[in-house]
């Protein structure tokens, strides 16, 4: 029994190194925020760390157009070839100029925006921020999960925040010094994107050449239905504080839920690094393996998590007014309510990720994944919009729900569609 158990640890150990790695990357970005938030908070105020927030999040829809689709599309391809050094050598420089391009015009065409109708302050910080955009470029984290390569996102996630860290600590003294904030992340990613780029041609053999106008047409193609399904994810999923807001809710309900929604997405993201593993590793089996098979499994592992999920969303529930307490230190029923209801969201959304991402994008189906992301996140939106003066800030919780169980069923009708094509060839 204890050479069986060997075995079958052996042939999972790429997804167990995988899981660990990205566990202590989850830890690490929860600590983190911990202890620099209420420095910055105490330093700079609230309302410069605010100016700096609206910043950030500019920064961070710059590498989301910049990302594309490639976390996805490029982990797939360099799963299914990793065995194949020439190809992961043209898939890496193909999809790095891709995303080089895309990062040179959105931060100009974003830059120049700014420069022109924000304030002086905001459009410095932005031009310290393109950092940001450019070192998140060079750091392929699409590479290393493709080769199941994990501890190194880890890694270079560990050098990129605690340089982060570290020169906060060491350099905001004075409100005034709040400019420099994101300075000190943009040099935390670029320090990250030359570690980055060391391993990969290190530990990949990779080496910089020059792509043809076709590779470059394949990678934009191949990345577009999962680019468009992230953003419009993105777009769905973070838009109902501003609905809300746009609604007329008060300032306390607006609180309320974005601190519910904030607590609910953390505990969904526990199981993230499980999900992140098993990408690339089923990737890499679906390739030889036929549809029918592929999703035989995938079935099968589902039910492992679901079970795992569903005990986590009961035991979130139970606990929510101990966590209501020691989270937003206020004993509101709104708030409990509210969680409460986006409680399914935990298994739901846990359950999407490796339905939709790890199963539909993987056998190549990124259309119907886009086609199901659309139609859960416009009906999202339609029902808080018809719901929110009768319901308050719960049309908020109740519409995540919603756009989670839609998804999950279209997910799973659209898997059990191919699987039944794949029987009758």
């Amino acid at each position: 029994m204890a050479k069986g158990i060997r075995q079958h640890l052996q042939r999972h150990k790429s997804v167990i190194e995988s899981f660990l790695s990205l566990s202590v990357l989850n830890v690490l970005n929860m600590l983190l925020p911990l202890i620099t938030i209420p420095y910055l908070y105490r330093v700079v105020g609230v309302d410069r760390y605010g100016a700096y927030s609206f910043v950030y999040a500019i920064i961070m829809y710059l590498i989301l157009f910049s990302s594309y689709g490639f976390n996805f599309s490029a982990t797939r391809q360099i799963a299914r070839h990793r065995d194949d050094p020439e190809a992961v050598n043209r898939i890496y420089n193909s999809v790095l100029q891709c995303r080089l391009t895309l990062a040179l015009f959105a931060s100009f065409l974003v830059w120049l925006a700014l420069t022109v109708f924000a304030e002086r302050e905001t459009s410095l910080m932005l031009f310290y921020g393109l950092g940001i955009v450019f070192g998140d470029v060079f750091i392929p984290v699409w590479l290393f999960q493709g080769m199941e390569k994990m501890r190194y996102i880890t890694l270079v996630n560990v050098v990129s925040k605690l340089l982060f860290t570290g020169l906060t600590f060491l350099l905001v003294k004075t409100p005034s010094d709040y400019v420099y904030v994101i300075l000190f992340n943009s040099l935390g990613y670029m320090a990250a994107g030359i570690v980055s780029t060391y391993i990969a041609y290190r530990m990949f053999g990779i080496s910089i050449r020059r792509i043809s106008k076709s590779d470059w047409i394949y990678q934009m193609r191949d990345g577009l239905h999962v680019f468009l399904s992230t953003l419009f994810m993105n777009l769905y999923r973070n838009s109902n504080i501003l609905l809300l807001g746009a609604c007329g809710l008060s300032d306390a309900s607006l609180g309320y839920y974005s601190g519910a929604e904030k607590i609910v997405k953390a505990v969904e993201g526990m199981v993230q690094p499980l999900s992140q593993a098993l990408f690339p590793h089923l990737g890499y089996r679906f390739k030889n393996h036929s549809n029918s098979e592929n999703i035989r499994s995938l079935f099968r592992l589902s039910l492992y998590l679901l079970g795992l999920l569903a005990l986590l969303t009961v035991v979130f529930y139970v606990s929510v007014p101990w966590i209501t307490w020691v989270v937003m230190h206020v004993h509101s029923a709104e708030a409990e309510n509210l969680m409460r209801i986006m409680s399914a969201v935990i298994m739901f959304g846990g359950i999407n990720y490796v339905l939709g991402i790890v199963g539909l994008i993987n056998l190549g189906e990124q259309k119907r994944f886009l086609y199901n992301v659309c139609s859960s996140g416009l009906l999202s939106i339609l029902f808080l919009l018809a719901t929110v003066h009768s319901l308050g800030s719960m049309a908020a919780g109740f519409s995540m729900l919603l756009s989670e169980l839609l998804l999950f069923v279209l997910c799973v009708y659209s898997l059990w569609r191919i699987y039944q094509n794949a029987r009758n060839l």
